[in-house]
């Protein structure tokens, strides 16, 4: 099937997902407990019609936006991005990003998926910051952001819940101003 093509780089390219795609890589990224360890997700089982509820929240959205994250080669879906939570007035959104697909952890899909998403964010929508969390311990996800130019800006102390253990959150940033 043609993927329609939003955003392309060099070894992925950034696409619209839709409710009747096939969800069950999707589902099963998601009811991983080690994918999901430093996300809000994983703390209930995922379905299908979950998927598709969620997915659907995104069509015609002008606070959101869903992007599967596809490898050009052969257009296998390996994870997801999103941009939420705009805020059209102070010109700032939050960013999300999950690798679902473990054979392409550590290969910079990430950053790549990450700067393609920002120069939208900056040059097409007129944002003029984009922000993230993580959890304390996720370092993939910190050195992803990094590489890209966000900073930590903050720390939420004691934020999230994992293996026993309250986990500070960092809170990082990238401004329009500081984007290469």
């Amino acid at each position: 099937m043609d993927r329609p093509t939003f955003l392309k780089g060099k070894n992925i390219f950034l696409g619209p997902l839709s409710k009747n795609d096939d969800l069950e890589g999707y589902a099963t990224w998601l009811n991983n407990q080690e994918i999901t360890l430093y996300m809000g997700s994983g703390r209930f089982p995922v379905n299908y019609d979950a998927l598709k509820d969620y997915i659907s929240s995104f069509q015609n959205s002008k606070e959101g936006m869903l992007l599967g994250i596809f490898l050009t080669t052969n257009s296998k879906h390996i994870g997801n991005i999103t941009l939420h939570q705009i805020d059209w007035l102070n010109k700032f959104a939050e960013i999300g990003i999950i690798i679902g697909d473990e054979e392409s952890h550590g290969k910079g899909y990430a950053i790549e998926a990450i700067r393609l998403v920002v120069g939208h964010a900056f040059n097409k929508m007129n944002l003029r910051k984009v922000y993230a969390g993580m959890i304390h311990g996720n370092k993939a996800s910190r050195k992803a952001f990094e590489t890209v130019g966000f900073q930590v800006e903050g720390t939420l102390r004691k934020h999230f819940y994992l293996n026993g253990k309250y986990l500070d959150c960092y809170r990082m940033g990238l401004l329009k101003s500081e984007y290469k």
